[in-house]
């Protein structure tokens, strides 16, 4: 198969269900994702200023930015999880240490296992782990036990 970026030209549209996942200095079973979900920003509409005599419309002024938060799918790990560990740390910490803030860097990757385009999420923490129900008539994908992480961040950059 030919390749399909040639600097920075894609032949044609990428697959979503070839990345990579890093979360800090993490690593193994750590890493590994079903889903990335999140990847989300957007400008909040700030201050709204009607002009005097003009009643055609408001004039919409921007105000900051505002990311999504990311959430991570994966099948139930055991409990010597690192990521596991750090999440239970944070949720359930009651402050008495200071959040341990990691970076997580998502890869979209081509055929060759080569990064097309990555988003760098800085200072991320964990804010909800979840667990997907419990079902005694599940079959198929609805049988795997999801584990979702659900991560607050300052910002996120693409990366070519």
């Amino acid at each position: 198969m030919a390749s399909s970026t040639s600097e920075n030209n894609w032949a044609y549209p990428p697959v979503s269900y070839y990345f990579e996942v890093s979360v800090g200095e993490l690593s193994g079973v750590d890493t590994l994702f079903s889903e990335v979900s999140g990847i989300e920003m957007e400008i909040e509409v700030g201050t709204e200023l009607k002009e005097g005599g003009n009643n055609s419309y408001a004039h919409n002024l921007p105000g900051r930015s505002k990311y999504s938060d990311l959430v991570l799918k994966r099948g139930v790990v055991p409990k010597t999880s690192a990521l596991f560990t750090w999440c239970q740390k944070t949720i359930a910490g009651n402050y008495t240490e200071k959040i341990k803030t990691k970076d997580v860097l998502v890869k979209l990757l081509d055929e060759d296992g080569n990064a097309l385009v990555s988003w760098n999420f800085k200072n991320a923490f964990p804010k909800k782990l979840s667990i997907s129900n419990l079902n005694a008539k599940a079959s198929g994908d609805g049988a795997i036990m999801i584990e979702s992480i659900t991560l607050a961040y300052a910002e996120f950059e693409r990366q070519y």
